[in-house]
């Protein structure tokens, strides 16, 4: 007779799993009705407001545990076996709980959850939703492998049993990007060892690249002993050295800017040019790296090519697209006149700000002008506790470049107060090339050139504004998305997700005729914030699952 696991057991820990142990009583519902009974026992007793207690008062988390622990003990119970049908409404049930459990933690603040893992504080919820995303992917759920790839990588970096093995189905599913050969376990029920597979190819990659690094490393000291230079006396080490260490830093080729040129004005140690790692935070410090250095301007890229991505991605604006790339037509560098975007809410403006610099090349900062009451912007005295340089400044220390580009969003919302200063006077005064190229921060209290600076702003509309910053700033209208566009926008929209999620276009597919059909039916043209919300719900309709 075959030997049937006793319903509550000492199952695995997902670690014991993740490093190859078998599930518990060889199924998926033995396993996940045995964790669930040990881990919740108020499940055993059917005690309702003990589990809503237990997993801290949330009604909707309890009916998710009792649905899983439901659906495996319906399996559980089944004694004449499974058909091909039990399977499938199983696993349907299995992967809806999952998608549900999978939104509720992920509203959690991340900060959390990353405290948690990194103090080793493991929540059971989110171990149990990493076991079954394990389980479903042994069941043939491809919608798996993306969390459970990233699992495996967490637990192969914390030091326990079967780190090795971990490792190497990590590396494994790397190299062959997730996929895998649909192999039945034999007697498994159609489960599919997927990590096992994983970790074979992964094992083997970690070999030949120990053996390809012994011989390296072998082939290196044989060089090393037959090119070893006669010994150096300790004086002639001092002056090469001390001779290398004076030796200037290689200026930056093509075109370049000096934005800073020296610190040595403001209080402290720090040379010019000195990168110093410390916890001492004062101007001269901050500033040091910088000081003295030629910084490069960003060289002015193949037009064309970037006409022609933001016309694809915006059809609607690219006469104005064009317009605006063609002020930089012979220019050494990048460097776009002040623009302002004008247009209705979720017209698209300041996704069009970014993306035209982010195609040019340029770093973007994007300084949200609704919350901003004063002046702060063009920076604060060092005398103030608070005290910063100006935003522009700011930007070029961080990026290392001369030319980069603020967008300052919803400037039409920006406070009018005059006791600290306003916002729209600090702006005017950093777009005006000659005040730029010699602009006296008030944090560093000395010239700067901030010429090599670009600046677009955003605003619903013109009305209110400074005169004085209409008559500085290109005002250009943004013509509001078509229906006839939908195509195209969806599919930048989508390409956005996947850089955001970290994915490719086979894990995450642009949107399907049928799905266009269905986002149309809800949006006729106008916002592309509603848009970008209605492309995001048809791709969580794919993970979603029949409903029951």
């Amino acid at each position: 007779m075959t030997k049937i696991a006793p319903a509550f057991g000492v199952p695995p820990t997902l670690r014991q799993l993740l490093s190859g142990t078998a599930l518990y009583g060889g199924s998926v519902y033995r396993d996940l009705y045995c964790i669930l009974g040990n881990t919740w026992s108020d499940l055993i007793v059917d005690d309702r407001d003990g589990l809503i207690e237990s997993v801290g008062g949330s009604r909707t988390m309890a009916e998710i545990l009792r649905g899983i622990w439901t659906t495996s003990a319906r399996m559980l119970d089944n004694k004449r076996g499974h058909s091909r049908l039990d399977l499938r409404v199983f696993h349907t049930n299995v992967l809806c709980s999952w998608t549900e459990l999978r939104r509720l933690l992920d509203q959690r603040p991340a900060i959390d959850i990353d405290f948690d893992w990194q103090h080793g504080l493991p929540c059971p919820l989110d171990e149990l939703r990493w076991r079954m995303a394990h389980h479903l992917l042994m069941m043939g759920e491809q919608s798996a492998v993306g969390e459970v790839v990233g699992v495996c990588w967490a637990y192969a970096r914390r030091p326990g049993e079967g780190q090795a093995e971990i490792l190497a189905a990590a590396t494994g599913a790397e190299l062959d990007e997730g996929a895998y050969s649909p192999r039945p376990i034999p007697g498994g029920e159609d489960l599919v060892d997927v990590l096992a597979q994983w970790r074979e190819r992964g094992q083997q990659a970690i070999l030949e690249a120990v053996a390809q690094m012994r011989g390296s490393i072998r082939e290196a000291v044989a060089e090393a002993i037959q090119e070893r230079p006669k010994p150096m006396t300790v004086l002639a080490a001092l002056r090469k050295q001390a001779a290398e260490a004076e030796r200037p830093a290689p200026e930056p080729e093509g075109p370049g800017l000096v934005v800073l040129a020296s610190v040595s004005h403001l209080p402290g140690s720090a040379k010019d040019g000195e990168s110093k790692t410390t916890s001492a935070s004062n101007p001269r410090i901050e500033f040091a790296p910088i000081a003295g250095k030629r910084l490069p301007l960003v060289p002015v890229p193949d037009l064309a090519r970037v006409q022609r991505v933001l016309a694809g991605e915006f059809p609607d604006a690219a006469q104005i697209i064009t317009s605006i790339l063609a002020s930089l037509a012979g220019r050494p560098y990048v460097r776009l006149p002040p623009l302002l975007l004008r247009g209705g809410p979720g017209t698209g403006k300041s996704r069009l700000a970014r993306r035209l610099g982010e195609e040019l090349g340029l770093a973007v900062t994007v300084y949200g002008a609704a919350s901003v009451a004063d002046g702060s912007f063009i920076g604060t005295s060092r005398q103030w506790s608070t005290g910063r340089a100006c935003v522009p400044l700011q930007a070029v220390k961080r990026h290392g470049f001369a030319s980069v580009l603020v967008v300052v969003d919803e400037i039409s919302r920006a406070g009018t107060r005059l006791d600290n200063g306003r916002l729209t006077d600090g702006i005017l005064a950093l777009a005006e090339p000659e005040t730029a190229r010699a602009y006296h921060d008030p944090y560093l209290e000395c010239a700067t050139d901030l010429s090599g600076v670009s600046y677009i702003a955003t605003a619903n509309s013109t009305e209110g504004l400074d005169p004085a910053l209409l008559s500085r700033f290109r005002v250009v209208d943004m013509p509001v998305p078509t229906l006839a566009s939908l195509p195209v926008l969806a599919r930048g929209l989508v390409a956005e997700l996947r850089r955001e999620r970290g994915l490719d276009d086979r894990w995450l597919p642009d949107l399907t005729p049928g799905e266009l059909d269905l986002v149309a039916e809800h949006w006729r043209g106008g916002s592309v914030r509603t848009l970008q919300a209605l492309c995001e719900c048809a791709l969580d309709g794919r993970h979603a699952g029949p409903a029951n």
